[in-house]
């Protein structure tokens, strides 16, 4: 018997180097991008700049994601959401190609974080759901079309991140 394995998906995880300083920094940055209120979470989706600011304040992080993909980044987007109790987020992708990231920016141990579905069928037509154990600074890389939600924040404390799309150049 021959078992391949041909197909890998990467998850990076990423700890934010002076996460303090530069939450301090993005957190004054993201006053002039004000998220509103939809059905399910609030965002500054429809924003276009942040991804500048997100950029400079974690240039060591997108280094680091840089040199593990041996490529340059072109980061073309990004985004904050918070997420009140009882607030969620359904699933959905971001693509067919490229990169997304998630921020866990305010995150307390009882927030959910983002859940992951596998891209492909499994045995007897069961889905498989990664949920990583992401905390507060932890930067999350995967391939755009993953598709990913959040279950709802059952807990007061307002979860936000910072999400972000990029291209490999």
């Amino acid at each position: 018997m021959k078992i391949d394995t041909p197909f890998r998906l990467e998850f990076l995880t990423i700890e934010t180097n002076n996460f303090k300083d530069k939450k301090k920094a993005i957190l004054q940055e993201l006053k002039k991008y004000p998220e509103k209120k939809y059905s399910n979470f609030s965002s500054n989706r429809s924003e276009i700049g942040l991804a500048d600011a997100v950029a400079n304040i974690f240039q060591e992080e997108f280094l680091q994601i840089s040199e593990h993909y041996k490529s340059n980044i072109d980061l073309y987007s990004s985004w904050s959401a918070t997420y009140s109790k009882g607030d969620y987020h359904i699933p959905h992708n971001h693509g067919s190609t490229g990169y997304c990231g998630i921020l866990y920016l305010n995150m307390n141990k009882k927030s959910p974080a983002t859940c992951y579905m596998q891209p492909w069928n499994n045995d007897n037509d069961r889905s498989i759901i990664y949920e990583p154990a992401a905390k507060e600074g932890d930067i999350v890389i995967v391939p755009q079309f993953i598709t990913h939600f959040t279950k709802p924040n059952l807990v007061s404390f307002k979860k936000r991140i910072i999400s972000f799309d990029f291209k490999l150049q």
